[in-house]
Formats: C-alpha cells, structure tokens, sequence
C-alpha cells in the first residue's frame, strides 16, 4: 500500500472516529442529566445509543490496529505515530489525531462522573431496600451450619403493637 492511499484510510478512520467520539461525549452529558433526573426509561435508550456508538469506536479501531499491523507498524500510540509520519509528513493528521486522543480523554472523564454517580444512586436504593427487607442481616446467614440453604423472611417486623 502506497502512503497516500493509506493516507486517505488513515484520515477516513480519524474522521469517523472524530465523528463518533463528538455524538459520544454529547450522549454522556446527556446521560448525566438524566441520571440525576432519575429518568431510568430514557436513561436506558441512552445507554442503547452509547453503545451504539462504542461498537462504532471498536470497530474504528480494530480498523486502525489492522492497518498499522499490516504496514508494519507496531499496534499502539508509537506506531500510530509513526504510521502518521509516513503516510503524512506534512502532519496534517497529527493534529487531528492528536484532537481525536483528546477528545478519547474526555469522554472517559465523563463516563467515569457518570459510572460514579450511577454506583452513589444503586448503593442508596440498596441500602433504603436493606432497611426495609432487612437484607443486609438475610446475607450473612445464607447457609445453615450443615450446609443446606436456610429460609429466611421475607420481610422485618419494625413494629409491634401490644
């Protein structure tokens, strides 16, 4: 494969990946508000819609990876700087690709606020349903001393009345 061909790959997959990282980050940030709205039904076409766009980025990648393998080129950032400088030495893509790194950089942060905040969300339904069910304390006893699966209530009395 002659340089400028690969060039012409090369840039394809930067913008698709530039592309596709842009409607990513918009989709986090449109995540995070719905995680603090607690709207768990859009929250879900969301989550569908992320993924769509993570696949999108794998294969993007996988793309990359080939190229660089099939050129020579070793498979990581070091080889993607090196395959830059071959099919573009005026370094046109570089900061392009460099733009698509920074990018990368941010949608994980927002991913990462979000997985955090998502996690804070379960953690407190979990223990508002442990006071409730008493969970917590069903847990620790899920086998009776010989081994056989010990029953346990349903539900904790909170109250009694005399």
């Amino acid at each position: 494969m002659d340089p400028s061909a690969t060039r012409e790959t090369v840039e394809r997959l930067i913008q698709e990946q530039a592309v596709t990282l842009t409607r990513l980050e918009g989709l986090l940030d449109q995540e995070h508000g719905l995680l603090v709205a607690r709207d768990v039904e859009t929250l879900a076409a969301a989550g569908r819609e992320r993924q769509v766009c993570v696949g999108t980025l794998v294969r993007i990648d996988g793309e990359r990876l080939s190229l660089c393998r099939m050129l020579g080129f070793a498979a990581d950032a070091d080889g993607m700087r090196k395959l830059l400088n071959w099919c573009d030495p005026a370094g046109q893509l570089n900061l392009r690709w460099a733009s698509c790194t920074e990018l990368t950089r941010r949608c994980r942060k927002l991913n990462d606020r979000n997985g955090a905040l998502a996690t804070a969300q379960l953690r407190n339904v979990s223990a508002r349903l442990d006071a409730l069910t008493g969970g917590a304390e069903r847990r620790k006893d899920t086998y009776a001393p010989q081994g056989a699966a010990r029953a346990t209530p349903t539900g904790r009395m909170l109250a009694a009345s005399v």
